[in-house]
């Protein structure tokens, strides 16, 4: 029977878990000594979570578990197969009580290639030495590993026998017969051309795949142009391999190295502060710190917690990355390379696999901000701070923004942005394409969305407790007047740019602050900068106005694809809807190599060189 105790204290880990992301990722239960027994993965932690606090999920150790959990944490992830291998790599470490479906000491699969031998070959492994090979992996999924060493063989034909057999063999195998081998067991192929052949191969273990991609197209085309479709086919599938292979290289790295990854995420002077640890190429550990009362900026902030997190004997890697470069970044790099008797650098790289984990630290910062704040000084500060500026008559929860794009009255839509209790709520965002084209009038615009919204939200039952416009008085009176021919009670409210005004003779510039216009007031408010309700409205402003745009580009775009499409004989409806989507504008085709054009749009390359010779002759 539970005790009192015992009853407060689930229902405390229930409270909690409202506040988990639905996201991959992986979460650890803590006993009160905070020892970690059980680490499991989910695609959606909230509802894994969940489970555990309403009735369990049918394990028998779930009563034995639930008896000793004190706390919980999260650990988000960009992709459930992130979360497979930070599974593992958690167990490794700290060996929980209650795991056992990966405690048989498994590893997962490797690839090992020996630059050093005579002639290298890509080997399958489960066990890593310190042998002076390169590693690559490990993979979570052998599926997909040994579809991408399928490619390889067909397009590097490197050996794939064991040594023994190499040296013995007097006249070449059936892999060398189907073109999978060069045969250097008893043909003169010289050892420069062989490791090229092993670069190559290496270059795509490493994601370096477009020249691949692009030889293999080559080959699609010219046996499509030859009109042998099946083999056209087999090729086009080996570069759908590739080009998934290529997407899904987002794994930390395949290398063995070290590095911690900060992220910071602030809303007022509230801040959460995460750090990733990267050991040996793979997500080792995550960190998260919390900020209440913050009176300096975000870069002194971030400067102190990189510092203060390396006192004492915490281990310091050769690299350090960061959201923004620091002012102050030379100066940590001479103290940290002193204390760790060796080089450190501290840097925000801008693209690629690091930029990815810096990604992935801001999202856990993002979450546990969330899970900190949004019932305390973050989502509840800014909800009742806009119950006072805008004399709400509930505290919003639900908060929408409208926004309207057009170009020269062409192409105009509309997009509506949803964030609920501060944060995005994406499958809720919509676009709009609005009816009265060719008139670039936002203010009927800004109507027909504001009166589509709320009438579809009156029949599903989902009206925004607090509707933004992006504009001034005149686009708030248009959301109004749609309000009131429906009959509805929701609060309406309106947020104008931040703009600056020059006077020719002063030769003064004065600078008006962002101003909320509310239903039949005469002045606008103007708001305070560094204020938590103006940073939210600002944040909310900006997504709608990135939400829209991008859309209204997508709808030109389309639009400027099908006009000129129509011009060339032999495009056919298909061969347009590939090329939208891969190269999304015009431009971009026009700059594109005929054969890239030919690939993504799997037409003959004669019928590529046409057409784009046609967009850039525009």
């Amino acid at each position: 029977m539970a005790t009192r105790s015992d009853t407060e204290r689930l229902e405390s880990l229930r409270r909690q878990v409202s506040q988990v992301a639905t996201m991959p990722g992986v979460y650890l239960m803590r006993d009160e000594h905070k020892e970690v027994i059980y680490v499991g993965k989910a695609k959606d932690l909230r509802a894994r979570v969940r489970t555990y606090f309403t009735g369990g999920d049918g394990r028998y150790q779930i009563e034995y578990l639930l008896s000793r959990v004190v706390s919980f944490e999260t650990i988000v992830t960009q992709t459930e197969e992130q979360a497979f291998l930070l599974e593992r790599d958690l167990i490794t470490k700290y060996k929980p009580r209650y795991n056992i479906r990966l405690k048989d000491d498994r590893a997962y699969l490797s690839l090992r290639v020996d630059e050093n031998a005579e002639w290298p070959r890509i080997e399958l492994i489960r066990k890593r030495s310190d042998d002076g090979a390169r590693y690559f992996g490990p993979y979570a999924f052998s599926s997909e590993l040994r579809n991408l060493l399928e490619v390889i063989k067909k397009v590097v034909p490197l050996r794939s026998c064991a040594d023994t057999v190499l040296y013995n063999r007097q006249r070449p195998c059936l892999e060398y017969q189907i073109k999978r081998c060069s045969g250097p067991c008893c043909l003169k192929i010289s050892q420069e051309e062989y490791r090229g052949l092993v670069r190559q191969a290496i270059g795509i273990l490493e994601g370096k795949t477009s020249t691949m991609i692009k030889e293999l197209s080559d080959k699609m085309e010219t046996a499509a142009e030859e009109l042998r479709f099946e083999e056209a086919a087999a090729w086009r599938d080996r570069v759908d391999v590739l080009q998934a292979y290529q997407a899904g290289y987002s794994l930390v790295s395949f290398r063995d190295e070290d590095r911690d990854v900060f992220a910071l995420v602030r809303e007022g002077d509230a801040a959460v502060l995460c750090v990733i640890l990267v050991r040996g190429g793979r997500l080792a550990e995550t960190k998260t710190f919390t900020f209440e009362e913050v009176g300096v900026s975000d870069e002194e902030l971030l400067e102190s917690g990189i510092q203060q997190f390396y006192e004492g004997q915490r281990e310091i890697p050769p690299e350090i990355l960061t959201q923004k470069d620091l002012e102050n970044a030379s100066m940590l790099e001479a103290g940290l390379s002193a204390k760790r008797g060796a080089k450190v650098t501290v840097h925000a790289p801008q693209r690629g696999s690091k930029a990815r984990l810096i990604a992935i630290a801001e999202l856990n910062a993002r979450h546990a901000f969330a899970g900190s704040y949004s019932q305390d000084a973050g989502w509840s500060g800014v909800a009742q701070g806009l119950v006072s500026l805008a004399g709400l008559t509930q505290q919003p929860r639900r908060v929408e923004c409208v926004d309207i794009s057009n170009f020269q009255g062409s192409d105009i839509v509309g997009a509506v942005v949803v964030f609920f209790d501060g944060v995005p709520d994406k499958g809720s965002y919509r676009k709009y394409n609005i009816s009265q084209q060719g008139k670039p009038d936002d203010f009927a615009a800004i109507y027909e969305v504001v009166y589509r919204r709320l009438k579809r939200g009156m029949e599903e039952g989902n009206l925004p407790d607090l509707l933004v416009i992006d504009g001034g008085a005149a686009q708030l009176q248009k959301a109004v007047e749609a309000r009131e021919d429906l009959k509805l009670n929701v609060d309406i409210i309106s947020l104008a740019k931040m703009r600056t005004e020059s006077n020719v003779e002063s030769r003064e510039v004065a600078r008006k602050p962002e101003r909320v216009y509310l239903p039949g007031a005469s002045e606008s408010i103007a708001l305070d900068e560094g204020a938590i309700v103006t940073r939210f409205l600002a944040r909310l402003r900006d997504e709608v106005h990135r939400f829209v745009i991008t859309f209204h580009r997508q709808k030109r775009s389309r639009r400027v694809f099908q006009s000129v499409m129509d011009t060339v004989a032999g495009v056919s409806p298909e061969h347009r809807n590939r090329l939208i989507r891969h190269f999304k504008s015009v431009d971009t085709i026009g700059k594109a190599d005929p054969s890239e054009v030919a690939r993504a749009g799997r037409m003959p390359l004669s019928l590529a060189k046409k057409l784009v010779e046609t967009i850039r002759k525009e």
